[in-house]
């Protein structure tokens, strides 16, 4: 993928305690993309890690990445906070 970084606000969200927190990235920040893809990911210019960023599917056209407990922790937040994402597509 050659497209440069995007970065945006998001919350952090999470459908029920036993699974993964997430952030649903918006269609229309998503438009340019086309499958999954990994990605370099910052919160709240923290250190980056790797993601895998897959289409959330259902016919929609956002896509979603999953956060871990260590993630959230190193970036300062939980469920419902809102944070500052940066996505590097690899």
């Amino acid at each position: 993928m050659t497209q440069g970084a995007i970065s945006f606000d998001a919350v952090i969200l999470r459908k029920q305690d036993d699974l993964p927190r997430y952030i649903l990235v918006k269609p229309e920040i998503a438009r340019a993309f086309s499958g999954s893809f990994d990605a370099q990911i910052t919160l709240n210019d923290c250190a980056p890690f790797h993601r895998r960023i897959h289409p959330w599917g259902k016919g929609s056209k956002a896509y979603f990445f999953n956060l871990t407990q260590v993630q959230c922790r190193k970036a300062g937040v939980d469920t419902g906070d809102c944070c500052h994402v940066t996505v590097t597509p690899a």
